[in-house]
């Protein structure tokens, strides 16, 4: 049995000691090793049952904790965007050092770094002493967590939970890397394009899709997924039967005849307000007995409308496409037969 609660001090010792703990974060809840621990690293894979082929993010404390994790010399442009956005959703990829586990990076020569801003996950590093390994605290490639809640319905065999109430932000951090003078977003999140070319306005901002070729979590195009179908639709659908729900981001006029639950993430149409609700409101319709799929209308890809965007086309992916328990595409794309 879980257990859970808000002792830093005992879940810093058990991070001590090789264990898991589950703590809050100002993005999503994070299932967290020590990161220098091979061994303890190990327990997150087989406890969330991801494939190693998918690298985690380090959290660390403080900016000066960079050169313990990046190899030198560091990026000038690195320090910028981690005094600019740390701590705070930002996760930034980069050549590691020796010393952090290939199984932390996937083998990879990089890893991924960011120092939360939810003060129990920085109390929790800070006393634990060491990097802390985290991917969120949920069963791989299904609905991320922002409630204590959502981890203890899909894990069982850690050994702590921190229950910090519910996150503020509600989606992953973004990920960035360093190419140069240019900045490179490896996956979007609260922290936008728009907003590092106002923050940045001399640097080269690029969008990745690099699904091909894993550099950081949540690149996969199978991600996030509730355990019911979910399809998602330019505009409003034409039916709107019984057994479905509708998942709106902003408001938006319902047919009369309309007899799906309707669950609207923002009536103000405030995107950030939606992102934050999005996967509770998932996790509830899962939870659901009476509701078979779910249909979401799309936003426009621009702001954190980009990054909503990137979570609900990778949680409805694996119901249009086949894909193995991996995410991975398995064979040809045939799409499945979609209700009107």
């Amino acid at each position: 049995m879980i257990k859970s609660g808000k002792d830093i001090i005992f879940a810093s010792k058990l991070i001590k000691e090789g264990k898991l703990v589950a703590f809050p974060t100002e993005t999503v809840y994070g299932l967290g090793a020590n990161g220098l621990d091979a061994k303890a690293v190990a327990r997150i894979f087989e406890a969330k049952k991801r494939p190693s082929f998918d690298p985690l993010i380090l959290h660390i404390a403080s900016i000066d904790d960079l050169e313990t994790v990046f190899k030198k010399p560091i990026s000038p442009l690195i320090f910028q965007l981690a005094e600019k956005y740390w701590p705070g959703p930002l996760t930034i990829v980069a050549t590691k050092v020796a010393k952090i586990p290939e199984i932390v990076t996937a083998g990879l020569n990089t890893v991924a770094v960011r120092i939360p801003s939810h003060k129990a996950a920085l109390k929790l590093i800070k006393r634990s002493g060491v990097p802390i390994a985290a991917p969120s605290a949920n069963l791989f490639g299904h609905l991320s967590p922002t409630k204590a809640s959502h981890v203890k319905e899909q894990l069982t065999t850690i050994d702590y939970l921190i229950d910090g109430g519910s996150t503020n932000i509600g989606l992953e951090s973004t990920i960035v890397t360093v190419n140069g003078d240019s900045i490179e977003i490896l996956r979007p999140g609260a922290i936008t394009t728009e907003q590092l070319k106002t923050d940045f306005p001399n640097i080269k901002i690029l969008n990745s899709n690099t699904e091909e070729h894993i550099q950081a979590p949540g690149q996969l195009k199978s991600h996030y997924s509730p355990r019911k179908p979910l399809y998602l639709y330019d505009q409003m659908p034409e039916e709107l039967p019984d057994y479905a729900a509708l998942l709106l981001f902003e408001p938006a006029t319902i047919p009369k005849e309309a007899k799906s639950k309707v669950i609207l993430l923002s009536s103000t149409g405030d995107l950030l307000e939606a992102a934050s609700n999005m996967f509770n409101a998932l996790h509830d319709l899962e939870a659901d007995d009476s509701i078979e799929q779910i249909y979401a209308v799309k936003v426009k890809e621009e702001g954190i409308g980009m990054a909503i965007m990137d979570r609900i086309n990778k949680a409805a992916y694996r119901f249009t496409h086949f894909v193995d328990e991996n995410g991975m595409e398995k064979g040809e794309n045939i799409p499945k037969e979609q209700p009107a």
